[in-house]
């Protein structure tokens, strides 16, 4: 199994400009050179998750374009936690009709989710064979969302098979949000994964990735010092 971002890089944040983070991503790109962090995603929910939610819009995506990191040298990328909506595979993943070279493919309950849940392995599935080339990694597919329905080694065989990384969520895993059972299936097949915080506040964005190594390491998937 290979670790894509083993250093001071996390794939998964949400800012408060465009989703449900706490921090602007100007202070969270501070606080990220502070806690030594060198490349970071700022990646919040599509459009169709922040419509069903009722999220106001705050912010132009448009304006990302003309950010420039004035603050240290974390490089800073822009992405979008994409969602599956149905079992056809049918996915959101732009902000406000702009979308990203960096794409979080994941689901999430209803909404934006809106089938049966007894579905969403399909839904996985359909929705890799028709966007395997535009997905960076899943994330959290490990969530207690859809523990009980989801075959996750039918999802991790497709990921491996278009080389698709999965996520192993810190934050998740901090909040008792993974089923376990489910994450350690996962990490005895799948090839290759992000390590990532998946955090809404700065002291997600601190601890959580460390939570995920620690994990790791305790269920024999890094050599011990």
């Amino acid at each position: 199994m290979e670790i894509i971002n083993p250093g001071n890089e996390d794939f998964h944040i949400h800012s408060s400009n465009f989703s449900d983070g706490l921090n602007t991503i100007d202070e969270i790109v501070k606080f990220a050179g502070e806690i030594g962090l060198t490349k970071i995603a700022i990646t919040d929910h599509n459009q169709e998750y922040l419509d069903k939610r009722g999220f106001s819009r705050t912010t132009y995506r448009a304006i990302t374009k003309r950010w420039q990191n004035v603050h240290n040298d974390v490089k800073v990328q822009f992405g979008i936690e994409a969602d599956i909506l149905n079992s056809n595979g049918d996915v959101c993943m732009d902000i406000q009709g702009i979308s990203s070279d960096l794409i979080i493919l994941s689901a999430h309950p209803t909404p934006p989710y809106e089938d049966d849940p007894n579905k969403i392995t399909l839904a996985y599935l359909n929705a890799i064979e028709r966007y395997h080339d535009k997905i960076t990694f899943l994330g959290h597919t490990c969530s207690v969302y859809y523990e009980e329905h989801i075959d996750i080694e039918a999802v991790t065989d497709l990921c491996n098979n278009y080389d698709i990384p999965m996520e192993v969520n810190g934050t998740n895993i901090a909040t008792k949000r993974t089923n376990i059972p489910n994450l350690i299936k996962m990490l005895k097949a799948v090839k290759r994964i992000y390590i990532n915080s998946d955090s809404h506040t700065l002291y997600e964005l601190k601890t959580s990735r460390a939570i995920a190594f620690r994990f790791l390491k305790e269920n024999g998937h890094l050599k011990s010092n």
